[in-house]
């Protein structure tokens, strides 16, 4: 937002030696006195900010996960000139499993929009309390007066010749022109605000109506434990049936210990004493003694909350409520509307009809609330008959996949969630698994055709083989392809066949077995399969893959691995009714071009 210093309305707006009184030196508080003092310092304005943190992040640690999402490092970087150090991070998170009732899946955020710039972005495990005083500590060097006290209460004066705020704490008395609520969810300074600000008759502040309760839980553990049994994987549990309260339950690797917690309208702490001692829980976790680990209680708004802003007042973060239904990301609630609030105040000014232009900078945010609470409905009506589905269909089909990576991990709206899921074919697959069950389909039995002859390939084939490949994909091979079969043979003999009908080559197969590469296990690969097209439906491919997997099967292997690619849907289902499923693995690359461009 450009900021641009109107001579309208002079009283209410931010001139030099204002004063800007923040209540809360969380991430919401801290991220607007940042944006408040570079603005004031572009525009040559004397601006004096005042953070009031009645906690000492060193010893006071705000209870949540502490997973810091997309878009939030860019948002420091763009807006607020800041890069996460290093130290900060407690681990970078990769993807997410969802688990259903029988199903899950892992999700990388590499769907239908792998390729797409900057999607995917970086995920990070943070201790919360560093992260607090990170930004807290930039807000300082800028300048910010930080008051180590909790404010006690707050008083709009309005006379002939006066109009100010008046805020008074624990140690400090302050005179201000404008206040702002970055205290989250504060039960006394949310009475407070509601209070001072319905007593000029009017309608105030209203916190919002509705809550999310949660509990969470730490357990010490090893990194090598983390390494081998989370590694970089938040596993997301949705509605599981055991625990009928839970909406929502999660385990996160934090480097040194495993971060637990569960959300539900209704949840108790008996909720997590349960969802502790589900065996598909207790297989992530280290083994621990119950009695002896701490139990933390928080909420989350659901809903908004009504008038977050007015005279010479507004509030930040979770007091809006203008968080994401189910999964909150109230790290980027707090800062992004902490930054909104700062740019608004210095384009706009501190009065009433001013901070309009608030809710209408917010408009992103805002608008997505009734499409969460949709999903949310739809979920707790329908998640435990319909999740599994969705996730066997995610399983294949790039849409359905990159919905539930977007919905779990919180990297898009729930309005473009929707707008991409509803796809009639998306419909129809989820359908098909809901009426008939989620079963492994498999592939259509073809009678085989007679005198068709499975054999190891030799160099012999490799001409024949090639003239059936340029067949097969309408292109000619490069000159290496040939070396390259010749070496396939010569390494792994046993591995490479080819399917003869009357001494004529109507399919063949690459395969090998090998391990230790990505730290991977010993395994079968299969690396390329083609069929002649004159030849399809007459059992081919599915001779060549029985005897190959035979030869895997008898060299001790116990998993095939192949590549696809994740957009080839036609692909995705042969192999998936051939009985091969998603794996673990995710391919990265690296672009040289797009390297050369920038």
């Amino acid at each position: 937002m450009s900021v641009a210093v109107s001579r309208t309305d002079d009283g209410c707006r931010l001139h030099d030696g204002s004063t800007v009184v923040i209540i809360g030196g969380g991430p919401g508080g801290a991220a607007c006195a940042i944006k408040l003092l570079q603005q004031a310092d572009a525009l040559s304005l004397r601006l004096r900010v005042v953070i009031f943190e009645g906690k000492d992040f060193g010893v006071h640690a705000n209870q949540c996960v502490g997973v810091l999402s997309p878009p939030i490092e860019e948002v420091l970087a763009r807006e607020l000139d800041l890069h996460l150090p290093p130290a900060l991070i407690k681990r970078q998170i990769f993807g997410y499993r969802l688990h259903g009732v029988r199903e899950n899946v892992l999700l990388t955020g590499h769907g239908a929009h792998a390729g797409e710039l900057e999607h995917g972005r970086a995920t990070y495990a943070v201790e919360r309390a560093h992260f607090d005083r990170f930004l807290l500590d930039q807000a300082r060097e800028l300048g910010a007066e930080v008051v180590e006290a909790r404010v006690t209460g707050i008083e709009f004066v309005r006379a002939a010749d006066l109009d100010e705020v008046r805020v008074y704490s624990e140690s400090l008395y302050e005179k201000a022109d404008v206040v702002v609520g970055a205290f989250g969810l504060d039960e006394a300074m949310l009475s407070v605000f509601e209070d001072v600000t319905a007593r000029s008759g009017g309608r105030g502040f209203e916190r919002p109506s509705k809550w999310l309760k949660s509990y969470l839980t730490t357990i010490e553990t090893s990194a090598r434990f983390q390494t081998e049994k989370l590694g970089h994987i938040v596993h997301a549990f949705l509605l599981p049936t055991s625990c009928p309260r839970i909406e929502f339950g999660a385990i996160t690797p934090k480097g040194d210990h495993i971060l637990v917690n569960i959300a539900g309208e209704h949840v108790t702490s008996r909720d997590l004493d349960q969802f502790l001692q589900l065996a598909e829980v207790q297989a992530l976790l280290p083994g621990f003694d119950a009695g002896a680990i701490n139990y933390y209680e928080g909420r989350f708004p659901s809903s908004p909350a009504r008038r977050p802003f007015g005279h010479r007042y507004l509030l930040v973060g979770d007091a809006t409520g203008w968080l994401r239904p189910f999964k909150g990301k109230g790290i980027n609630t707090a800062i992004i509307t902490g930054i909104r609030a700062a740019e608004v105040m210095l384009e706009h000014g501190v009065s009433e009809r001013a901070l309009q232009n608030y809710r209408r900078a917010c408009t992103d945010m805002r608008g997505d609330y009734h499409y969460g609470v949709l999903v949310r409905r739809l979920m707790l009506v329908g998640a435990r008959h319909f999740l599994d589905p969705m996730i066997d269909v995610g399983k294949v089909d790039p849409l359905m996949y990159d919905a539930l990576f977007d919905a779990v991990s919180g990297h898009d709206t729930y309005r473009n969630i929707i707008k991409r899921s509803l796809k009639p074919r998306l419909v129809r697959k989820v359908a098909a698994r809901l009426i008939r069950g989620v079963k492994r389909h498999r592939a259509h039995r073809a009678k085989r055709m007679p005198d068709l002859n499975v054999r190891r390939m030799t160099v012999r084939d490799i001409d024949q083989v090639l003239r059936l490949d340029e067949k097969i994909t309408g292109k000619p091979h490069a000159a290496y392809y040939e070396s390259k079969a010749a070496a396939y043979i010569s390494r792994a003999p046993d591995y490479c066949l080819v399917a003869e009908h009357r001494a004529i080559i109507v399919g063949f197969v690459l395969g090998d077995v090998r391990g230790w590469e990505f730290a991977s296990e010993l395994s079968g690969w299969l690396e390329i399969i083609g069929v002649d097209p004159d030849y399809h439906g007459q059992g081919v491919s599915r001779a060549l893959m029985d005897e190959l997997f035979e030869k895997f099967r008898r060299a001790g292997v116990a998993v095939v691995n192949t590549m696809v690619n994740w957009n080839d849907g036609d692909l995705i289902d042969y192999f998936r009714a051939n009985g091969f499923d998603r794996g673990e693995y995710v391919n990265l690359v690296k672009r040289f071009d797009e390297e050369e461009q920038g």
